[in-house]
Parts: C-alpha cells; sequence; structure tokens
C-alpha cells in the first residue's frame, strides 16, 4: 500500500510539472482565444496535483492536512478555467465579461472565508490518524465541502454540454478535435463514477482532470483547437451565397451548408456519397468526376437549366502533406453570365449600328448627289429643295439607326397613309428604271420614320435584288406606275424594269416584285443580321424591316408573289 502511495505521488509530481510548464506556454500564447483560459485550467491541476502529491508524500503528519486544504487552491481556478475554455471553444467568449469573472469569484470567496473563520467541520471533519486513508487522516466532508463538490460538478457539466454539443455539431472537418474533446472531457466523468462505485484507496479524480488538461493541450497546440472553433467556422462557411461540401478521401460528404443544401434539395446529405447526393444534378456530378487532385485547385463552368455555376475543387492536405479530403464549391453565376451576354449583345448592336447607319445613308446621299448634279447643270430651285429633304432624312434616318442600336420601342405612333408612305420611301430611293404600283389604300398606325425605313429597305432590295430583263408585262406590271428619271449620279441598280407592287390587305400590307424571288429553303433566315444572296450585300436591309415590324408588335414573312418574285407579307395591324 505505502509503496503504490509513493509511486502514485511521484505521478501526480511529474504530471504538475507538466501542467505547470504547459500553462506558462499557453499563458505566452493568451493572445489566442481560449489561451488564458487554457492557462488558468492548467496551472489550477498543476497545484491540485502539487499538492495532491505533497499530502501524500506526508501522509499522517498535520501537514499532510495543510496540503489537503490546499487541493482546493487548485480545484478552483482549475474549475472555471475548464468553463472560460468551454466559452472559448464554443465560440461564446463574449459572456467572459468582469461580471462573469466577479461571480466565478464568489464560490471561492465563500469557501475560503467558512475554512479559515468558519466552525469546526463546515469543510472537513478530521479523525486518525489511518493508515487505510491516502493521506494518513479519516478525513469527512462537511456542509461547505459538499456545497463546493456540487458547485464543481455543476460547471463541469455545463462545459461537458457545451463542448461536446459543439465538438458533435463540427463535423467530419474537425474529426481529431473533436476526439480529443470527447475525450478529455469524459475522464473526469469517468474518474468520478470509479470513485463512488469502486473500491480504491487512491483518488484518480486529479490524475484523470490532469489527462483532461494534457488532451485539451495537445487539441489546443497541435491540432489547432481554437484557430477556427466549431462555431465560428460555421458562421463562416453558412454566410457564403456558395455551396461548399467538404467530402473525404472515400467521396463521402462530411459537410455541407445551407446553400449546398438548398442546392441539391436535399436536408441530409451529409454522409452520402458523392455519387447518391449529385444523382439529381448530372451535370455537376459529370463536372465533378472530371476534376482532379492534379492541381491544387481544378475550376470548372456548368449549366444547368438556364442557370449558370462556377465550380471548385480544392483539395485539403494535412501537416505531412497527406490527402484528406476536398472541398467542392459551386457558386452560382447566372447574374454574370447574363451581364457577359447583354454585353456581347451590346457589343453586337453596336456593331450592327455602323453597319445599318452606313446602310441606309447609301439611298439618300445617293438621291442628294444626283439631284445636286441636276441642280448645278439646271439651275433649278427645286432640285435643291430635294437635296435638303435627302439631308433630312439622312438626319432623320441616324435618329432611326440610333433607337435601332439601343434596341428601342417604337412610341411615336400617327396615322398614316400606306400609298403616301410607298411613295414618300420611293422617293428616297434611287429606283433607277424600276416602276411602283399601289393596289389599295389603308391607314396604318405607327411610327413613320421606321416604317419609310421598312419600305426603303424593302424596295431598294427589290431594286438591287430583282430581275435584270425586268417583265413589263409580268401579273404585277401596270401602266400607271410612277417611276424616277435615273440621273448621271444616281447608283446603276442591279436590275432593270423590276414592278413593285404594294398593296393592302386587311390586316396588314403586302409588297411584291416580280424579280427572281427567294428559295422556300432561306425564306425563314432571310430576316436574320449579316444573310444575304448578293456578294456585294450587306445581309442588313431585311433585318432592319424585321426589327421595324416587331417594333410595332407585327409579323412579317417572306413568300411568292403571283409572277414568282419576293413578296414581303406584313400582319397583325390594328383593324
Amino acid at each position: 500500500m505505502a509503496t503504490l502511495l509513493v509511486a502514485y505521488a511521484f505521478l501526480l509530481l511529474a504530471v504538475a510539472v507538466v501542467l505547470g510548464t504547459l500553462s506558462v506556454y499557453a499563458w505566452g500564447r493568451r493572445d489566442y482565444s481560449g489561451g488564458t483560459a487554457l492557462a488558468v485550467l492548467l496551472a489550477g491541476l498543476s497545484i491540485w496535483d502539487l499538492c495532491a502529491a505533497a499530502g501524500v508524500l506526508t501522509r499522517g503528519t498535520e501537514l499532510a492536512l495543510l496540503f489537503a486544504y490546499g487541493v482546493f487552491v487548485g480545484v478552483m481556478p482549475a474549475m472555471a478555467g475548464l468553463f472560460a475554455f468551454a466559452l472559448a471553444y464554443t465560440d461564446r467568449d463574449r459572456y467572459l465579461s468582469r461580471r462573469t469573472v466577479a461571480l466565478l469569484t464568489v464560490e471561492p470567496i465563500v469557501f475560503f472565508a467558512a475554512l479559515f473563520v468558519g466552525p469546526d467541520g463546515a469543510i472537513y471533519s478530521i479523525s486518525g490518524p489511518t493508515d487505510a486513508a491516502m493521506y494518513g487522516w479519516e478525513i469527512i466532508g462537511g456542509p461547505v465541502f459538499w456545497g463546493h463538490l456540487v458547485y464543481s460538478y455543476a460547471l463541469i457539466a455545463v462545459s461537458s454540454a457545451l463542448i461536446i454539443h459543439y465538438a458533435l455539431v463540427s463535423g467530419g472537418l474537425y474529426r481529431k478535435q473533436v476526439y480529443a474533446v470527447l475525450l478529455a472531457i469524459g475522464l473526469p466523468w469517468f474518474g468520478s463514477v470509479l470513485s463512488i462505485f469502486g473500491d480504491t484507496s487512491i483518488e484518480l479524480t486529479p490524475l484523470l482532470l490532469a489527462g483532461t488538461g494534457l488532451t485539451l493541450s495537445w487539441a489546443f497546440f497541435r491540432g489547432r483547437l481554437l484557430d477556427i472553433s466549431p462555431v465560428a467556422y460555421r458562421e463562416v462557411v453558412e454566410s457564403l451565397n456558395s455551396a461548399v461540401f467538404v467530402v473525404d478521401t472515400n467521396s463521402k460528404i462530411i459537410e455541407a451548408n445551407d446553400a449546398g443544401r438548398q442546392l441539391l434539395r436535399e436536408e441530409t446529405i451529409v454522409g452520402q456519397s458523392v455519387e447518391d447526393a449529385l444523382e439529381t444534378s448530372p451535370e455537376l456530378l459529370e463536372k465533378y468526376r472530371g476534376l482532379n487532385d492534379d492541381a491544387k485547385e481544378t475550376q470548372a463552368v456548368i449549366e444547368q437549366r438556364d442557370r449558370f455555376f462556377d465550380v471548385q475543387l480544392t483539395p485539403l492536405y494535412d501537416s505531412r502533406d497527406t490527402l484528406v479530403g476536398r472541398v467542392f464549391l459551386v457558386h452560382e453565376i447566372t447574374e454574370q453570365k447574363q451581364r457577359e451576354r447583354e454585353l456581347e449583345r451590346r457589343n453586337q448592336q453596336l456593331d450592327q449600328f455602323a453597319a445599318v447607319l452606313s446602310h441606309d445613308l447609301r439611298n439618300p446621299l445617293s438621291v442628294a448627289s444626283g439631284r445636286l448634279a441636276l441642280a448645278r447643270e439646271r439651275n433649278d430651285p427645286e432640285e435643291f429643295d430635294r437635296v435638303e429633304e435627302a439631308h433630312e432624312r439622312m438626319s432623320s434616318l441616324i435618329d432611326e439607326v440610333l433607337a435601332f442600336a439601343r434596341d428601342e420601342k417604337t412610341t411615336d405612333r400617327v396615322e398614316l397613309r400606306l400609298s403616301a408612305l410607298a411613295k414618300a420611301a420611293w422617293a428616297h430611293v434611287d429606283t433607277g428604271e424600276a416602276t411602283l404600283q399601289i393596289d389599295g389604300d389603308r391607314e396604318i398606325t405607327g411610327d413613320r420614320d421606321q416604317l419609310l425605313q421598312l419600305f426603303e429597305n424593302v424596295v431598294r432590295n427589290a431594286v438591287e435584288h430583282g430581275s435584270t430583263g425586268g417583265r413589263p408585262g409580268g401579273d404585277d406590271s401596270t401602266e400607271h406606275g410612277h417611276s424616277r428619271p435615273e440621273s448621271d449620279n444616281s447608283v446603276e441598280p442591279a436590275g432593270t424594269g423590276v414592278t413593285i407592287r404594294v398593296d393592302a390587305t386587311s390586316d396588314g400590307f403586302t409588297i411584291g416584285d416580280d424579280g427572281p424571288g427567294v428559295p422556300p429553303e432561306e425564306r425563314e433566315e432571310i430576316f436574320t443580321h449579316g444573310v444575304t444572296s448578293s456578294e456585294s450585300g450587306t445581309g442588313l436591309g431585311l433585318a432592319i424591316v424585321q426589327h421595324v415590324v416587331k417594333s410595332h408588335g407585327w409579323a412579317v414573312e417572306m413568300t411568292e408573289s403571283r409572277s414568282g418574285g419576293a413578296k414581303l407579307v406584313v400582319s397583325g395591324l390594328e383593324t
């Protein structure tokens, strides 16, 4: 018995020295979260073990009783330190205010007041000496001692509840820390059960609580327990808009934030394999399989149900550069992609603006040039007026093309006559020997400048792509058509003698010609920007026509005229 107690005493002394050294080391790192609390805990445990060891070595003497009371000098800061450490571990160190510290000092003050001025037996009733007891004296606890014991276990219970809860919710990312914390907090409870129900001649609680201090020290200094406490980690990860999945080396999801669960529409994905969890999202699963650990970080972009995601897979390594898992991050970039597409669309519109501007200004420039030549030759004031009209038309076209580039809808609607629109547009185009025929008339409500642009482009398209031989005797010709004389400076039309026919319908109008027409397989794409059947064409004329029609809320299609030429049908007008 004596030999066992001596060995136990020296073991306590060795542990006390280790705990004291760790306490000094922790105090030097008190700027870290939880560092001060750990230093106080370790210092208290060191004093506890030191007094217990001294009491065993002096057992049976009055000095042993003094060391028995000295144990409480270590017990009290140890319990307070454990409670403070639990608050720091669970990110509740904001509660460690001066008020909390003051409350923690109340019990020690009451205890030591009872020790020094209280009645005999308030803390201990002592009889003996006896060889059966660890300190050589029969020591029976009094009411103050039992109150202290209840208070101490209350602090341990609260600390245990806080630590165990947050250790469990921290997930697999903190597996080693979790195991260390659970072991540390379980040791004092195991010692208490063993002391109460076991038949031991020595008190195991100080030694087992020393194990708690040593385990927490390892977790703090080597496992970096409080670098990112579980609750702090969760606050950071859960606040991310990106979906975050932590995957172990067996491709099992060990952690996922709320954004990740919402993305997969699954609340219980932790514990599932990546294959099972991403089964409902084949695009994500395919990209996950394609990513690898060859690079420090891999990245890809996927499209899923009109949504875009930036996918990243980052390997996780421990201090020995061993792969321990991966972070699979999915960030939605739909808005960014939409902005990029809108920017591309705007850039295309700017390109179209330049092309349309040069395209539609060509006719009034040609007319102005021809009229100016005639004016100089004939000295006719009316020709100067027509030059001025051409310049005004160019100014109007610039405004219209700007609206086209901005994709603006027409708002300036007025009532117009179909025949008047056709004749006005005819006057703005260098038609050469072409002929205009108007059959039927009706009112049209729309933007005059845009509708002029529509007619001008159709007429010019018919003249440039019309029949080279012409069919003056065809079904679309008439003797009362209107034609414009060709001037010396006018553009030579690609086709001569083409007849253009404008006709009113119940819900719109048509513009046809007796040229070669458009093959059926090309009629749908003829309105596409850049599509043209002529090597010198720009492919803009009918694209502009379609834009004007759509801006008015109408419909347009290309068909075949009675003479086999092209026929533009505009429908959907208000009747």
